[in-house]
């Protein structure tokens, strides 16, 4: 049963690499993603944009079950100011990090000062459920390495339960026939002079 065990063991710490390398590839991702919206927050310049147009693509194609949408995908046209200087985004609400866009909304978003056509709001956009996901991928992660490589493989079964008696449970017996020559060898003169 021992070897059983042992093998059920590498199979699953070898076996589940697959999700590891899942999990550790979804930490790196939210940990560059968070990394590279701080340092967007930090260098790039912030302006109002204002939506001139938008279309929402569920109304454009034909209303049947098959092409029926149930979140909106919104694309449309944004006009701001740099330094003056009119520019005009167009493109999906998701790119921009919006999910809804109503002409004459006002928008605050960040721009690259090295390039300020390229333009974001810096919101997550599914924050909470990349969350979850993060919170689950370092549970598995944490759980894994120390079931599988810190705590180590199964060890041999403990001995059957002696009364309490541990020094018993790992002694060897006596045999039988053994403590009856001792018996014999001492008689009933053993230590008479």
């Amino acid at each position: 049963m021992s070897v059983l065990r042992y093998a059920v063991f590498v199979s699953l710490r070898y076996g589940l690499l697959p999700v590891v390398l899942f999990c550790g590839t979804v930490v790196v991702a939210s940990v560059d993603v968070v990394s590279e919206n701080i340092a967007h927050r930090s260098t790039w310049r912030e302006t109002v944009a204002t939506v001139v147009q938008s279309q929402d693509l569920g109304d454009v194609v034909i209303d049947s079950p098959f092409t029926r949408s149930t979140a909106p995908n919104p694309t449309g046209t944004v006009v701001y100011l740099v330094d003056g200087e009119t520019h005009t985004w167009k493109g999906r609400a998701r790119e921009l990090g919006v999910t809804a866009m109503t002409p004459g909304d006002k928008i605050k978003v960040y721009y690259d000062p090295k390039d300020p056509k390229v333009i974001h709001t810096l919101v997550l956009l599914g924050a909470s459920a990349g969350a979850i996901l993060l919170a689950a991928s370092l549970a598995f992660l944490t759980f894994y390495v120390w079931f599988f490589w810190l705590r180590g493989p199964p060890r041999r079964s403990p001995p059957a339960d002696l009364g309490g008696d541990r020094a018993a449970a790992f002694a060897a017996p006596v045999p039988d026939r053994l403590a009856e020559r001792i018996e014999r060898v001492r008689g009933p003169g053993f230590g008479k002079r």
